[in-house]
């Protein structure tokens, strides 16, 4: 272990579901629904039915919180994120980001070409786990 991450503590955080991104979530879906109806009402009745599956697609795809229930995880200078009970390894990209309001962590799995990211509000972890995490992420750049 490298002197760098020797008196370091280990993180281990559960994520739980965010009402304020439900709140946002929904807040998005209604703006989709009014905009439709407006290009409608414009006189494109044709072009908002051709689009609203999609819009609904992505409303759909949009409510779902996937690392509800997982962990983050920091350890010796590795980062585990996941759902269920070993969360994989990964490395983070510097594209992840902390906000007063939100942090935003996005990821590379090494093992598989994969990438995922998820959006941390205040509600989606205790203020104590929250301001841990953003000082290791703060520590890290």
């Amino acid at each position: 272990m490298s002197a760098r991450y020797s008196n370091s503590p280990a993180l281990r955080l559960e994520i739980a579901r965010s009402r304020i991104y439900c709140l946002l979530h929904f807040v998005f879906c209604l703006l989709t629904i009014v905009g439709l109806y407006r290009i409608g009402e414009r006189g494109y009745p044709v072009l908002a039915l051709s689009v609203l599956p999609v819009a609904a697609l992505c409303c759909w795809q949009t409510a779902r919180q996937t690392l509800a229930g997982g962990l983050v995880r920091w350890e010796r200078g590795h980062w585990y994120i996941g759902v269920g009970k070993e969360p994989g390894t990964v490395t983070l990209e510097r594209s992840s980001t902390c906000l007063p309001w939100v942090i935003y962590l996005a990821w590379v799995d090494p093992a598989r070409p994969a990438r995922g990211s998820v959006l941390l509000f205040p509600d989606s972890l205790p203020a104590n786990d929250l301001r841990r995490l953003r000082l290791r992420l703060t520590l890290q750049r």
